[in-house]
């Protein structure tokens, strides 16, 4: 079966966008929290890459890694740190404040790492698919 015949036999009406609890301990808070994640669509996410360089002249400026991993964040979190009463109670004024609040540098990467597979980006996935291909 070729890919035009597999594809036209899935059910578009069906097509989703992959979602997973993540549970993390939060050292800040002494306790366990449930971070509903979501995919994030392609051009939002090409959007949150791009807006970690500073451009000036035609000459990257700086470099803002730690921007990009929190946005990515607020954008495949958004039920928790988008949700304004969670904002007010802990007196942050925007989504990334509310992050910075909650969380260590090494959550922030770790939860950035599964949203992240979440939206296809897995090394170690797509090395053993490599490896099975050239087998």
């Amino acid at each position: 079966m070729n890919a035009v015949e597999k594809l036209l036999k899935f059910d578009a009406g069906k097509i989703k966008a992959p979602e997973e609890v993540v549970t993390m301990y939060l050292a800040k808070l002494g306790t366990t929290i449930d971070f509903p994640c979501e995919c994030i669509r392609p051009e939002k996410y090409s959007e949150l890459q791009e807006s970690m360089y500073e451009v000036k002249h035609g000459d990257i400026k700086s470099l803002t890694l730690q921007k990009s991993k929190v946005m990515t964040i607020v954008e495949g979190c958004p039920k928790i740190f988008k949700a304004k009463e969670i904002m007010e109670h802990f007196g942050c004024v925007t989504p990334p404040d509310l992050v910075i609040k909650l969380m260590l540098s090494g959550e922030i990467d770790d939860l950035k790492g599964k949203i992240d597979k979440l939206n296809g980006y897995d090394e170690e996935k797509s090395e053993k698919e490599r490896e099975e291909i050239k087998n």
